[in-house]
């Protein structure tokens, strides 16, 4: 994800800075340095460590069906739900490493069927059956990255979505408590005076 929070709340900073004080006859500017109230934003860190918690696990996730793509599609299933359990009873370990085991000696199994030279008829149709399998793993994990994808994105989304929400907030209410009528992003123009992001990580970070 190459788009920061910063980067794309600042993107939207124009729109976000005005307030309703100009229909009272204020007609005073003020500035605000947007980059810098998403950096020093105390919620923003929160979010990100969230966000990459969620990055982990879906890597985690995928590069495990990535390791193990001769599994068939139920053992898989089972491995994960296993696998998702907090605290699993030794029962619950011992069927994973079952698992495990057998994911390894399929792997083995195909490597040396691949090696003969020649294959017997029952080596080809072996290596056919476990290579149907594994093609077929591979464009399921194709599925999920593309599905994982869509899920961060939606969730970073989100995330910044809520946070413009938050300075839009706090930006409106210190412009209302000095009487401001439009509020600009100090980086879109050549001169800043009336600067009140101090205020705004303030009230922001009051939370």
């Amino acid at each position: 994800m190459k788009r920061t929070f910063s980067l794309l709340i600042a993107v939207a900073g124009i729109a976000i800075l005005c307030t309703g004080a100009w229909a009272q006859g204020t007609s005073a500017f003020g500035m605000v340095d947007l980059k810098r109230v998403v950096d020093e934003y105390d919620q923003r860190k929160a979010l990100e460590a969230q966000l990459q918690q969620m990055r982990d696990q879906m890597r985690a996730k995928l590069q495990w069906r990535a390791n193990n793509l001769l599994l068939e599609e139920a053992e898989i299933s089972e491995y994960e739900n296993l696998a998702s359990i907090t605290n699993p009873t030794e029962q619950q370990k011992q069927r994973m490493q079952q698992i495990e085991q057998k994911s390894r000696q399929l792997n083995e199994e195909l490597s040396q069927l691949r090696q003969k030279n020649p294959p017997t008829e029952q080596d080809t149709q072996r290596i056919n059956q476990l290579t149907a399998i594994e093609n077929r793993n591979k464009e399921v994990l194709a599925q999920l990255q593309d599905q994982f994808e869509q899920q961060l994105n939606a969730r970073r989304d989100e995330m910044i979505n809520q946070m413009l929400q938050d300075i839009r907030k706090a930006v409106a209410a210190v412009a209302q408590e000095k009487k401001l009528a439009v509020v600009f992003d100090s980086t879109q123009v050549l001169y800043a005076s009336n600067d009140i992001t101090g205020d705004v990580i303030k009230r922001l970070n009051k939370k």
